[in-house]
């Protein structure tokens, strides 16, 4: 028996069928804009349907119908639940545990952060995107990297200027040639689709660049109801699965692989702020209705929760994050969390990512399969008690208590009196005096040999005399 990845059906045979329709005429009716001409080609040679005056694909109904059904499928009834998570390191400030104040990164912020998060049990690491070391920006896509395989964290998969490809391709080299591995196995990169259902000019040509040298770069892709995308949660709904079932198509051409994987990153638009808010309920219907449909399709799934709008660790965010995290996991299976993240990706807290660390532990333990069997059913041990006995002393309280039972590391395990006499701490009390403890164990240690960093470098001083040094005009940068 278990509790996550388990089928949550909110939506009619009827709504299914309205939003599938929905999506195949958004995908043979408007198409998706692809601003490069060697993409079009290769989805011409796909067989879908060109445009390249306005430079539009068109997916026609049978095309996608055909997709779907050879897609391959996911295997919905042997999944096996799993949480996991990164503390992911996003434009913003972080947040110090000494003094609570909101701070501009440093590499020595960032080295004890990721630290943190490759030391606690139930983050896998950090991840980072652009550069929180202050460079120029052509060069923060190549920061990014080195400074992530420095510290023991994974790069997010920025590029930023076209002109910075070449560069970008031969730091890979240099980590695969230290590796001794193929190329392919270390490169990672991804571009995202701001305005819906266009890939545009700069992120297309990134896509072609590395996919004519056999390199994949990842297409991803964020709604904001009212704004990109239809303020109702179907029209939401609607315009998303089209991109997703747009998006696999593409890569379908690109790569010639069969993946049918469905997406879901849709939060309203706060109309007073003009902000996109995260922990808002209509995060948690669309991600219900999408994890549906992907059981429709027979497609793998992936939801976008466990977020926050609040600025600092609070009730707040503590509410907004489990409030988002467990529909996903209950409908979907899995459940991805960037730990420690606050403010829509603007703050990082090495306090939250500890009680995120705590969540995730809890989290895992509703994944468990829970066995419906002779002994745990207990009816032996049930029957010997009898009517107003007690199973604290029994031997099958003994045998199964620490698998049946998750045990909380930070979260209260004490009534009242115990706590006052103990210091009457809160939970953020503990988690940051934790972090203080662990700042204490001295600098991280470098993750990369000394020869592999000199050579790193060797390729970022190359790129900053071209992008930066000689290629400055006016105060921009040229593209392309």
């Amino acid at each position: 028996m278990r509790v996550a990845g388990s089928p949550y059906n909110l939506l009619k045979d009827s709504e299914i069928t309205a939003i599938h329709q929905g999506a195949l005429r958004i995908l043979a009716e408007m198409g998706m804009e692809i601003q490069n001409a060697k993409l079009l080609t290769a989805c011409e040679t796909a067989g879908f349907s060109l445009d390249y005056v306005h430079q539009r694909v068109r997916f026609p109904a049978s095309a996608v119908e055909l997709f779907i059904a050879e897609a391959e499928k996911f295997d919905w009834e042997n999944l096996v639940p799993s949480v996991s998570a990164t503390a992911g390191v996003y434009h913003g400030l972080y947040h110090d545990p000494e003094t609570g104040k909101l701070l501009p990164w440093t590499e020595e912020r960032l080295a004890s952060y990721c630290a943190l998060a490759n030391d606690l049990p139930n983050v896998n690491g950090c991840s980072v995107l652009g550069s929180r070391v202050p460079v120029p920006a052509p060069l923060e896509p190549l920061y990014e990297r080195y400074t992530c395989w420095k510290y023991g964290a994974a790069e997010g998969g920025s590029v930023g200027l076209d002109a910075v490809c070449p560069y970008l391709m031969e730091l890979y080299q240099v980590l695969a040639d230290h590796r001794r591995v193929p190329l392919r196995e270390v490169f990672y990169a991804n571009v995202y689709l701001v305005p819906p259902m266009k890939l545009g000019r700069h992120e297309a040509y990134q896509v072609a660049y590395f996919w004519e040298r056999g390199l994949r770069v990842g297409i991803g892709d964020m709604y904001a109801m009212g704004a990109s995308a239809p303020v109702t949660v179907a029209g939401a709904v609607t315009l998303n699965l089209a991109e997703q079932l747009a998006l696999c198509m593409l890569n379908s051409a690109l790569y010639n692989t069969k993946k049918l994987h469905l997406g879901c990153s849709l939060s309203p638009l706060d109309m007073r702020t003009m902000i996109y808010p995260f922990g808002r309920p209509e995060s948690v219907v669309t991600n219900l209705m999408m994890a549906q449909l992907a059981r429709f399709y027979g497609a793998s799934y992936s939801g976008h929760g466990g977020l926050t709008t609040a600025k600092l660790p609070s009730a707040e965010a503590g509410f907004q994050k489990a409030y988002t995290a467990i529909p996903i996991l209950l409908a979907g299976g899995s459940f991805w969390m960037d730990a420690g993240l606050l403010s829509c990706d603007e703050v990082n807290s090495p306090v939250q990512m500890i009680l995120d660390n705590e969540f995730l532990g809890a989290l895992k333990h509703l994944c468990t399969s829970f066995e419906i069997s002779e002994d745990t059913l207990a009816l032996d041990t049930i029957l010997a008690v009898g009517p107003g006995g007690g199973y604290i002393a029994q031997p099958h309280t003994a045998r199964y208590f620490r698998s049946e039972q998750w045990q909380p590391q930070l979260w209260t395990r004490s009534m009242l009196a115990p706590w006052l006499e103990a210091g009457s701490q809160l939970d953020v009390d503990l988690a940051r005096e934790r972090i203080l403890d662990l700042d204490r164990g001295g600098p991280p240690v470098r993750q990369i040999s000394s020869s592999l960093e000199a050579d790193l470098l060797r390729v970022i001083t190359t790129a900053r005399r071209a992008l930066v040094e000689e290629r400055k005009i006016d105060g921009q940068f040229t593209l392309g």
